[in-house]
């Protein structure tokens, strides 16, 4: 005679997951900002960063791959349990949710409660008027301008703006000393990987991202070489530990305004100068566009002509649910919080000298 023993009810080590991440929620709810500034940000998160990238920082495999890799594993196992019964199951799905949700808080999320980079360095971004965002607009256009007549005649070919070859050890040190005037924790050897397939990101209006379940930043490979400086900062400074999309595209635009390579100045100086005219009238933008140098208006055409390879995917459905996952983590803006660069770029050159005496 046989005995069937019964079948187990409840996946007990999902449970510990669950309850895990319930209390990290509950945690990352009420523990004040200044307690996660000082401890978190400050004190345990460059830690993670540092041992994290002496032991996995030197893999010449994006990380994403290897973790998408257990994650199909894990779901191929999950599937073959179907016998288990429907409550074991939803109970291991639901501990591999909680799972991520405790490796993405304790690694990378607990920052989103760190003191915004607006409020340390003493900026109101709702006193700049129209008239100080116009003066910053043509200041970026005479930048992008002076940038551009500095370039030697090999990168104004349209073979540079398209495909020189830059990656994150070119920026690394760009971004580092960035954070370094800023007084922001910079410790440790991010990665920004440049992802296949090219559009793999772009068709879902986005350049780049930063996985914390990775430890890595991520950029499109369909991006042309004229975004790529700007975009490889702003996801770097993700990797700092900085959470404000506004916030990193700042940095982004210090790291590459302050680099000494050429290039670096100048694809920044580019992206920049988008953020600027994005907030102009059309009339205005159009006659600038006009003086502008062959070498910027090539880029400004490739760049068009590239964004028609990659059409979005669902787009109004990516920008709902990435402006709400940023407001619920207290990015105030949403998704409009990218442009707050131009007004902290306007704030910051107007108040420098008292913002780099200041720690």
């Amino acid at each position: 005679m046989s005995y069937d023993a019964p079948k187990p009810w409840l996946h007990l080590r999902s449970f510990k997951w669950i309850i895990v991440a319930f209390i990290i929620l509950l945690l990352n709810r009420f523990i004040p900002a200044f307690i996660w500034e000082h401890w978190y940000y400050r004190g345990i998160f460059p830690l993670f960063r540092q041992v994290y990238d002496f032991l996995l920082g030197w893999s010449p495999i994006p990380m994403v791959y290897i973790v998408l890799s257990i994650l199909l594993v894990r779901t191929a196992r999950w599937f073959g349990n179907s016998k288990k019964g429907i409550t074991y199951q939803l109970s291991s799905a639901l501990g591999g949710i909680a799972a991520l949700v405790v490796i993405f808080y304790v690694f990378w999320g607990f920052n989103y409660q760190q003191i915004s980079l607006q409020d340390k360095l003493g900026f109101d971004l709702s006193t700049v008027s129209q008239e100080e965002m116009e003066k910053e607009f043509l200041r970026a256009t005479a930048v992008l301008k002076d940038e551009a007549t500095g370039l030697s005649a090999i990168l104004t070919r349209d073979e540079s703006i398209a495909h020189l070859k830059i990656s994150d050890s070119d920026l690394r040190p760009d971004v580092e000393n960035a954070l370094a005037t800023l007084h922001l924790p910079n410790k440790g050897r991010v990665r920004v990987r440049q992802l296949w397939p090219n559009g793999f990101l772009l068709r879902w209006n986005t350049a780049g991202i930063y996985i914390p379940q990775t430890g890595e930043g991520h950029i499109d490979k369909g991006l042309l070489s004229i975004q790529k400086p700007f975009t490889l900062a702003h996801e770097m400074a993700h990797g700092y530990g900085v959470t404000d999309e506004g916030a990193c595209n700042f940095i982004a635009w210090l790291a590459c305004s302050e680099s000494r390579d050429q290039w670096v100045r100048f694809g920044g100086a580019f992206t920049y100068w988008r953020y600027a005219a994005a907030a102009m009238p059309y009339d205005s933008v159009l006659q600038v566009i006009n003086t502008f140098p062959p070498v910027i208006t090539r880029a400004l055409a490739l760049v068009r002509q590239n964004d028609l390879k990659y059409p979005d995917i669902l787009p109004k459905v990516r920008d709902a649910i990435y402006s709400s996952y940023l407001r619920r983590h207290g990015v105030k803006g949403g998704l409009h919080s990218y442009n707050y660069v131009v007004l902290m770029v306007q704030q910051y050159l107007n108040d420098k000298s008292k913002i780099l005496r200041s720690e």
